[in-house]
């Protein structure tokens, strides 16, 4: 390894050097005093081209090191930070040499890294069974994975196309969900087999120009697990309840038949019949929620006053009720969301939390209404929580697990989602969100 010299030894020899020629040259000028004065011309000229020729020699190494710096830092902007400058001939530059050195290799690093990363990210979406399609404002796909391409039915990157041009090629349904960016669940029929697919739509803004990326997760398999789960565990609900209310009836029946054929016990019968009245009853009250909740309608919107409304579910649930709102009317199905506040306040009376300890509040948040049911009861398991919302899951031991279910399904008709959550003072929170954009646009 060639061994660095200082800048500044080289340029006091360089110097010394030119001090020591024109000493020379004036001892010639001495002695050619006599000669004529071309003579004299002359030897100054060659001084002078030695002095020159000694300063730039001295710059070289300068010109050379800023030379290299600047095609370093402009092969940053072609990203590649492959570029490094060896130093060996003057201490001087070691510093920002080094530190030239070292950013490029702290930016090689970080690049090797995003790359690495990137990779990753890429086989991970390109191996999910989502179908991804990201396009830019133009409606130019932008990026995509394997899943979108069997989705469109497409053997070439879709990376370049218009993403309306080839839509076209997705089931009706969920080509229309697609057109009109609607989120939600989407049922197709193909070919005598009922295919499902969950559909999101986002829009966000990357690098000032806006974006919208599609989701498609086919979630046929998935449902039909799930169907089959509900379908067993209505079955074998709907099994214990016929049970628990026929075999008294019967029981009661059979002992009815026997006292009438002898004659005795007589006054034993206005019991019997009232106990076999009951149960039917409460049979026939079993039976009609779930008929309930197959046959909910679709809601009935209008336009209705908010707060006289509020005011009525407070007066019919007695119960406490904070508003903080400025809207005056809300754009809804008002006997569906009464019947959900009634069923949520019902519940939450049913928790064990005080009555003093339930709380109706309607606030207001920029365009939408939250309404909240809080009690102070004993709340919900983790496990609770995330079950509590599925049809026929009940925590009560005479529950028919329809109530949530039922509400829920009403919120989702509006446009909302229920939403559950145990309180960190304790007891349990349920809340909807719903929005007032098109309320006004009615009243317009």
């Amino acid at each position: 390894m060639k061994r660095q010299t200082s800048l500044r030894k080289n340029l006091l020899g360089n110097v010394l050097l030119v001090m020591i020629i024109q000493l020379i040259l004036l001892g010639f000028v001495i002695q050619l005093m006599e000669q004529p004065s071309l003579w004299i011309m002359g030897i100054l000229l060659l001084g002078n081209a030695a002095i020159v020729i000694a300063v730039f020699s001295a710059l070289n190494p300068i010109k050379d090191v800023l030379l290299a710096l600047d095609i370093g830092v402009n092969s940053f902007n072609d990203k590649d930070f492959s570029i490094t400058i060896d130093n060996q001939q003057y201490s001087e530059f070691s510093l920002i040499i080094d530190t030239y050195n070292n950013l490029a290799k702290i930016m090689r690093d970080e690049r090797m890294a995003i790359y690495q990363r990137e990779l990753l990210l890429d086989t991970v979406i390109q191996s999910t069974p989502v179908a991804l399609i990201l396009t830019n404002n133009h409606d130019h796909i932008v990026y995509s994975n394997l899943a979108a391409k069997n989705l469109l039915n497409q053997k070439k990157a879709l990376e370049g196309m218009k993403f309306a041009d080839i839509y076209q090629h997705m089931p009706q349904a969920l080509m229309e969900a697609t057109a009109n960016k609607q989120d939600g669940l989407i049922t197709e029929k193909l070919n005598d087999e009922t295919i499902v697919y969950h559909f999101n739509y986002q829009s966000f803004t990357l690098n000032k120009q806006q974006h919208n990326l599609y989701l498609y997760k086919n979630l046929t398999s998935d449902m039909s697990r799930k169907e089959s789960e509900i379908w067993k565990q209505v079955i074998r609900l709907i099994s214990h309840e016929l049970n628990n209310s026929l075999a008294p009836i019967s029981s009661l029946t059979n002992s009815a038949k026997k006292i009438i054929g002898s004659g005795e016990n007589q006054h034993m019968l206005p019991d019997m019949l009232d106990t076999i009245s009951r149960r039917s009853a409460h049979l026939h009250q079993f039976i009609e929620q779930y008929a309930h909740f197959a046959r909910l309608p679709q809601p009935n919107k209008a336009v209705i006053e908010l707060r006289p409304f509020i005011q009525t579910i407070s007066q019919l649930c007695a119960v406490e009720t904070v508003t903080r709102f400025e809207a005056e009317t809300l754009f809804c199905d008002p006997a569906q969301i009464e019947q959900v506040l009634i069923n949520l306040i019902k519940n939450a009376k049913e928790s064990g939390s005080a009555l003093d300890g339930i709380l109706l509040n309607v606030y207001q948040t920029a365009e939408q209404i939250t309404f909240e049911v809080t009690d102070q009861g004993k709340g919900m398991t983790e496990q609770q929580l995330l079950q509590a919302l599925l049809p026929f899951y009940t925590t009560k031991s005479k529950g028919t697990g329809v109530g949530l279910a039922l509400c829920n399904e009403i919120v989702i008709a509006h446009g909302g989602k229920l939403k559950l959550e145990n309180r960190k003072e304790g007891g349990l929170g349920v809340s909807f969100i719903l929005g007032l954009n098109q309320a006004k646009k009615t009243t317009q």
